[in-house]
Parts: C-alpha cells; structure tokens; sequence
C-alpha cells in the first residue's frame, strides 16, 4: 500500500460516484486513504455509500473519518452548500494534506474511473515527475481519447494508438485532474487549487502555477483513466469555419469567460483574450442575433476576469 491518499469530489451522480470508489478500492496499488468531498449531494449519495460499505454516518461540514473499506482509511465530508468542483478540490487537497502523512495526492471527478492499475503506473513514474496523469481514454470507446488530444508534432488525435505512437511512455502535455498525481512537495510550494473558480479551469490555474513553480507535469501513456467524452456543446460561428464553446446555463459561461480570461492574463498569451473576445461577439450578436442581454453578461465576466473578481457566479446559484 501506498503513502497516497485519493480525493474523489461528487455532487449528485450516485452511481457514477460508486463506480468510481469501486475501482479505487481494486487497485493494484491501493492508496493508504480516500477522501470524498460530497458537494451537497441531494441524491442520496451519502446514503448509500455508507450503507453499501458498513460506514458510520458522518456529520456536516466535518471532515469525518468514517471507517475503512478494503484497508483504505475513508474520510467523508459532506458540505451543505455546493462549492463546484474547484471549491471541492481545495477543500480535499487541504483536509488531506493537513493531516501530514502522504506522500502524493491523486485527484478525481465522479464521473470517471481508473483502471486496475492506473495508480501502480503513476507512482513508478512519481519517483521522477512531481505531477503525473494518466491519459483519458473515452470511457464508451476504448480505442479513443476523451478528447481531441495534443501529439508531439502539434497536430491534434482522437486515437489513443496515434497519441501513443506520439509521445511514446511520457506525454509532455496534461488534461487535469482525472486522475492527477500531485506529490507533497507540489501542495507545499504551489498551494491547493483556487476554490474561487467553481467550476472550469481551476485545474489549470493551478497546472500553471505549478509550471511558475519549476515543475514538470506529465502524462503516462500506459496508466488509463477512463472518462466520458466531452461533452460540452460547441457552436460553430463564422459561416462554421470555428465551433466555439457555449452553454445556456449563464453559471456556466460566467465561469467559462471569467476563469480563462484570468489564467490568459496571468500565466498564459494575452492575446487569447483578444481572440476570445472577437469569436464570442460574433456569436452573441450575429449567430444568436443580437443577444444583447447574454452579451453583456459575457463582457462583465470578461472584465472579472481581468480584475480578479470571483463572485458574479453566486448571484446564479
């Protein structure tokens, strides 16, 4: 058994969630502790999982040490409020790491599971690399990638062969956090993720201030982590010469333009904001003419973006 501990955040998906924790527990190389952030689940999560592994009943808003299913140590904290999966993730990531005996820390959504030996691969390449992924194979096809994936040319491939093929054991790119390894040395220099994104691209704010720390995230090609699709909806603008990202929920785009103005401000090409900025315009006031009302709420989150402002989304909560 490991010095890892696993940090699984849910919120409402009940059975995908109890997937995931049964794919944990079978690894080869079990974790020495698990640690579920129950965003306010409403579905009976906690319920159930308790139920199904002989747990005690933890108390909100309190990191509980609830039992142990297979060895593994299980702290459960179930929030009464729902913090997204950026809230969640930082919530996990400090509790664990307070605790101050492991090692490496290895991060998952619900939604997803590793495979058998996912873990035992990440930690033989954890000795060198102080972030590891594992790839993200499409969790209805097992030949694809989750997504359209960089190759080490600069093109981009569905096929997991070709990705593979690419870069060999070592991919020089990461899609966080299905299945991210982070070591302690990571959480001591780099801090926890930044809870003030909710949702989208608080994994890659904190991949950027690992890469301003000096560290080197990686991919291994041979560690699985199986993974829906993306299934974000895409728009295409410019008489479909550019799909562009898009959804009706107004949480979503706020998070959406606001967290990755923010990360192409401070860490990333400004310029991105330019483009961004033209694409979106094109969107809100001729393909889906004269959207003024959802126009001016992407311009505010465009400018939150910008000056650090992180609380527009709790207006739409």
């Amino acid at each position: 058994m490991s010095t890892t501990c696993c940090i699984i955040v849910t919120y409402n998906r009940k059975e995908l969630f109890l997937r995931c924790i049964e794919a944990v527990i079978e690894q080869t190389s079990k974790p020495l502790a698990l640690f579920i952030l129950d965003n306010a689940c409403t579905d009976g999560t906690k319920e159930e999982f308790t139920k199904k592994y002989n747990l005690s009943a933890p108390s909100d808003n309190e990191c509980c040490l609830v039992g142990n299913i297979a060895d593994i140590e299980c702290y459960y904290y179930r929030s009464t409020d729902n913090k997204g999966g950026a809230g969640g993730f930082s919530l996990g990531l400090r509790l664990a790491h307070q605790q101050n005996k492991y090692d490496a820390f290895w991060m998952m959504d619900d939604d997803g599971y590793p495979s058998k030996d996912c873990l035992k691969q990440q930690l033989i390449y954890s000795e060198k690399y102080d972030y590891v992924m594992p790839v993200s194979i499409d969790i209805e096809n097992s030949l694809q990638m989750s997504w359209p994936t960089v190759l080490k040319n600069g093109g981009k491939s569905v096929l997991y062969k070709e990705v593979c093929a690419s870069w060999g054991s070592v991919m020089d790119y990461i899609y966080p956090f299905n299945g991210s390894l982070l070591s302690k040395k990571i959480v001591d220099e780099v801090g926890y993720i930044n809870k003030d994104f909710f949702i989208w691209g608080d994994e890659y704010e904190h991949y950027w201030r690992c890469k301003k720390q000096g560290f080197h995230p990686v991919t291994i090609t041979n560690a699985i982590f199986y993974h829906p699709a993306n299934k974000m909806s895409f728009v295409p603008i410019l008489f479909g010469l550019i799909k562009v990202p898009f959804s009706e929920s107004k949480i979503r785009m706020i998070c959406l333009a606001r967290n990755y103005t923010y990360i192409y401000w401070n860490y990333d090409n400004k310029m991105k904001i330019v483009y961004k900025l033209f694409v979106y315009t094109w969107l809100y006031l001729i393909t889906r003419k004269l959207d003024i009302s959802g126009y001016k709420l992407y311009i505010n989150s465009v400018l939150d973006g910008l000056k650090g402002n992180f609380t527009r989304h709790l207006n739409y909560l």
